[in-house]
């Protein structure tokens, strides 16, 4: 099993499929007491969009609407708009964890600092089996900004959250190779090749450590 953080992981697309069923029957309801028709959402993009303001409308103090509309947002590249919901839901619950992972992938090229922050937050409040794709995410950015040591608790804290990650234990093994530890480093890209075995990049990592390359 693989998951990618910035475009919708297994484990998070199973969160927002539960807070889509969270408000399913809300979503019903607006549709019963719509005034008039609206003009019919000719594509799935479209209609995740109508669905998901109707909820929102309905209850703007709803934060697992908002940020589901926000998902929805960004599914169809609007990206400031999803910003502005993220950061709605985020001011209704602090606990949001999808809201904050998703406001920190998104920030994280102009205020890695900030971003950081956010998830971090989203790594401490997300329940358990779901926390490896924040601390995924922290991993890279950490890796990226130069703070190997860093990057290396996020990736082990995320193989501990859910073993099986794939990008977790690549993550470890590129920064256990910043860090100066290829024999450790080895045994990770073996771990992740175990769940994506045809990923030519890890393969190619294995047998240049092995001296075969």
């Amino acid at each position: 099993m693989s998951t990618r953080a910035e475009a919708l992981p297994k484990s998070l697309i199973a969160a927002v499929l539960a807070l889509t069923v969270a408000v399913l029957g809300l979503g019903g309801a607006v549709l019963v007491i719509k005034l008039k028709p609206k003009p019919t959402p000719t594509t799935v993009i479209d209609r995740n969009l109508e669905s998901w303001k109707e909820a929102v409308d309905a209850n703007p103090k709803d934060d697992v609407a908002r940020t589901a509309y926000g998902l929805a947002l960004l599914d169809a590249s609007r990206v400031d708009d999803a910003l502005s919901e993220f950061q709605e839901a985020i001011e209704l619950n602090e606990k949001n964890w999808v809201a904050l992972l998703q406001l920190g992938l998104l920030t994280k090229a102009t205020d890695p600092d900030g971003a950081l922050k956010l998830i971090g937050s989203a790594a401490r409040y997300a329940p358990a089996a779901s926390k490896a794709v924040p601390f995924v995410a922290q991993g890279d950015l950490l890796f990226k900004t130069g703070d190997m040591e860093g990057a290396k608790t996020a990736y082990r804290n995320a193989i501990a959250d859910v073993p099986y990650i794939f990008e977790a234990h690549v993550g470890l093994a590129k920064t256990l190779e910043a860090l100066g530890d290829p024999k450790h480093a080895l045994k990770e890209y073996q771990q992740a090749a175990r769940y994506v075995p045809d990923d030519q990049e890890v393969a190619d990592a294995i047998a240049r450590l092995k001296g075969n390359g």
